[in-house]
Parts: structure tokens; sequence; C-alpha cells
């Protein structure tokens, strides 16, 4: 199955091989390689798509993520272009096995893309909802798995500004911890440390 990115598509299931929509007639593939399969998300600001990269020989899974909402207020629309490229920029500074790896950033049908590792799991929000508050070796666990990942970022000067259960992903398998969502990132600056800022993330979790 396909599925056609567009969001004005009233119909965007498409057979495996088409190449535009049968509905709106878009092109299917991204940057002429990623095939869209289904919707895995959504937000204020846009989508994330599992996907399949066709350009390598098994096909491997992955998410893309696209912007894309209204854009009645364009103070708000050039914060938002202007905070997805930083996504981009700092998954492409972050390499390490707790962050989803950066894949390809591209524009494309006056849409903009984020293609990342697909991280197979579930959210800590996820769990905590289907089995109930975390037991007290449970949380130890859980931090000393995520300081890590903290340490590491923060060594590289960026602050991910947004941690929540929500952004943390136990990988399938291997239960590793996976720090997502650096949407509203940013490189720290000694100058403005020592500021007042603008707050960000849910009140419930600062």
């Amino acid at each position: 199955m396909s599925y056609c990115t567009n969001i004005d598509c009233l119909r965007p299931q498409n057979s495996d091989s088409s190449r535009f929509c049968n509905s709106c007639g878009q092109e299917l593939l991204l940057k002429q390689r990623y095939r869209p399969l289904a919707v895995i998300g959504s937000g204020g600001f846009g989508r994330t798509f599992l996907a399949i990269d066709e350009h390598l020989p098994d096909q491997p899974k992955c998410a893309v993520k696209q912007l894309c909402f209204q854009k009645e207020n364009t103070e708000i629309w050039h914060k938002a272009v202007n905070l997805f490229h930083q996504e981009a920029l700092r998954l492409n500074e972050l390499e390490h096995s707790q962050i989803p790896k950066l894949l390809a950033h591209f524009e494309q049908n006056q849409k903009f893309y984020i293609v990342e590792e697909l991280v197979d799991g579930q959210t800590l929000a996820q769990e905590l909802q289907k089995q109930g508050v975390f037991q007290e070796p449970q949380i130890w666990e859980i931090l000393k798995s995520l300081l890590l990942t903290l340490q590491f970022i923060h060594s590289r000067q960026v602050i991910h500004r947004d941690i929540k259960p929500e952004n943390i992903m136990r990988r399938s398998g291997r239960g590793d911890l996976v720090l997502i969502d650096f949407g509203v990132a940013k490189l720290a600056n000694n100058a403005k440390q020592l500021r007042t800022g603008t707050i960000v993330g849910k009140l419930f979790h600062i």
C-alpha cells in the first residue's frame, strides 16, 4: 500500500506500484526513493509516515516527518519551518545509538520533510498507559540510560528542551531507550544561558 502525502487528498491509499495518486494525481515517491505506506503519528505542525526506501536492495523501513499546516499566520509558519530545519541540523550533528539517525532532509511540493531511522518500539507514555506507574528499579534504569544520552548531547552543546515520556522510546527486542523529537532542541549559548528565555515543552514535565 502506498500513501499519498497530500494533506487535502480524499483517498490517499494507493497500490504498492503506483507512481501517482489515483485520487489527486500527486507523485507518491518522495525524493524519487521514499514510498510512504501509512500515517503513524500526527501533531499540530505535521504528520509522520511509515515509509520504505526503494533505492536500497532490502527496501528498509524508515520514518518520514512532514511539516504541513495552513500558512494563515506567516510569523508562526516561518518559526515552524526554522524549527524543522534546526531539527534536521541537530540530528545530523548527533550520531549516537540512542538518537534516531538522519537519512534525508528536503522540500517537495512546497512541503518540508525529514527522513530518519525508524525506531521500532513504544514510547514510555504508551508503557505507562498499559502497565501503570513505574516501580523504583524501573525508574533508576530509565534515568541511568537517559542521562548518558543527555550527557552526550550536552557535550555537543545541544539542549533538547522537550523531554517527556512521549519523546522517549524503548526499542523492541533490545530494550534500549531512544530520545526522539528534536523539534525544539537548541544550541546552548553561554551568553544566553543566564538570561530569562521562552518556556517550551509542557508545564507538567518542567
